[in-house]
């Protein structure tokens, strides 16, 4: 009998527990600090730059592709743009919740300080020394770059390279014939070959999160942080699933608040147990189909395109983790940085979902933009899979909620 490959989520959180015990019994020992500076802190910041070598391609390309290929828009236009309306309003929500969950339970208060290296310490001091006197709008206009080739050759200007990936995507969207499938192809190709590499980026996780974790400063109060975060990711997934779909349902539709939760749990604890919203969409349609009796036009539409880019959970827990991030590092967000997070979060979550180890890249991507390092990242990652559950099962039930909303308004212009 062979043996069973331990699944990756395990390996990441065995190699978390060890680099926190690593962290801890090398205190006594000098040499063994010194040691750990030079042999073991090195691995963890090459896994760090592996994934910034991934990032722009992989976005760029699952943007392009994802905006490019939707076709059904101009062949559903009505259900199109109650469609996108409601994914939009649910999105800013969930990040509007996030953010201010994140800022009003502060869950990295109890870190001090998070040893990092030196260029990044630079960074972050350079940060807090700057007083930030710049509008919201004033840093929206500098995410649009003059130089398209500039942007994507820069690590640093990822929100840009969000922004021409959606202008190309759109202009995609509009053309026809073979121009379009040629490019479209060529781009499904750069995708799937970059997938492949974070696939071998992400089998190299245990042994990066391990080294990175083993290189912090890590006390009590971290790890009481840690559990902070937590309670602040679900509480606002909660807040969404329990509250902010139900007032779009009940409002737009005929659904009733415990009939919603009664017909579509089979199919929110199976998104909880496999943690993909591609995965559950077979019995996502069912479910909104049969139980719901929302018509194929509608269902099949706003099931399929939500599977894809509607991710409100994905997007609460971005914010959540990148105010955590920066409040561990010491660094206090501006009104114009926090606007920021939140664009770029509702533009990466659309652009990466379902690509494997997505999450991790597009965090990668919104610390860049807000001037972060990504050593933080570390600190989430333990979690992750939990949390995963919870997001997940919100996003599946972010999208039964928008075909209820959607044949609701449906119904209401036929009747009109």
């Amino acid at each position: 009998m062979g043996i069973k490959k331990i699944p990756l989520s395990t390996q990441i959180i065995a190699a978390m527990a060890i680099g926190v015990a690593w962290a801890f019994l090398q205190k006594p020992f000098p040499e063994l600090v010194a040691f750990t500076t030079d042999w073991i802190k090195p691995l963890g910041k090459i896994f760090i730059k592996l994934l910034y070598l991934a990032a722009v391609p992989l976005v760029f390309s699952s943007l392009i592709v994802g905006m490019g290929s939707l076709k059904s828009i101009s062949e559903l236009k009505a259900i199109g743009k109650h469609t996108f309306l409601i994914f939009l309003a649910t999105l800013v929500s969930a990040t509007i919740i996030g953010l201010s969950l994140a800022y009003l339970i502060s869950p990295g208060h109890k870190i001090e300080h998070l040893a990092v290296d030196k260029a990044s310490a630079e960074k972050i001091t350079a940060l807090q020394q700057t007083e930030s006197t710049e509008t919201f709008t004033g840093a929206l206009a500098n995410i649009v770059p003059d130089n398209m080739v500039h942007a994507l050759s820069n690590n640093t200007m990822m929100l840009q390279v969000v922004m021409v990936a959606f202008l190309l995507g759109i202009a995609l969207s509009k053309m026809t014939g073979d121009a379009k499938e040629k490019i479209l192809g060529a781009l499904e190709a750069v995708q799937s070959w970059f997938t492949e590499v974070i696939h071998l980026i992400m089998a190299l996780s245990p042994i990066g999160v391990f080294a990175l974790v083993a290189s912090l400063e890590l006390n009590a109060d971290v790890l009481l942080s840690l559990g902070l975060y937590m309670f602040t990711v679900i509480l606002g997934l909660a807040i969404m699933l329990f509250v902010v779909y139900p007032l779009c349902f009940t409002t737009l539709s005929k659904t009733k608040y415990v009939e919603f939760f009664v017909k579509s749990r089979a199919v929110l604890l199976m998104a909880f147990s496999t943690s993909s919203s591609n995965a559950t969409l077979p019995l996502t349609l069912n479910v909104v189909k049969e139980k719901f009796n929302v018509p194929d036009n509608i269902s099949n539409f706003v099931v399929s395109v939500g599977a894809t880019i509607n991710m409100d959970g994905t997007a609460l827990y971005k914010c959540v983790a990148v105010y955590f991030i920066a409040q561990s590092l010491g660094v206090d967000l501006t009104l114009a940085q926090m606007g920021i997070i939140i664009l770029t979060s509702i533009l990466s979550t659309a652009g990466a979902a379902g690509i494997p180890g997505a999450g991790m890249i597009t965090l990668v991507i919104i610390l860049q933009t807000v001037g972060l390092p990504a050593e933080g990242i570390v600190l989430i990652l333990a979690p992750d899979r939990l949390l995963d559950m919870f997001r997940t099962a919100v996003n599946v039930a972010g999208d039964i909620s928008t075909s209820l909303c959607v044949n609701g308004l449906a119904q209401r212009e036929k009747l009109d």
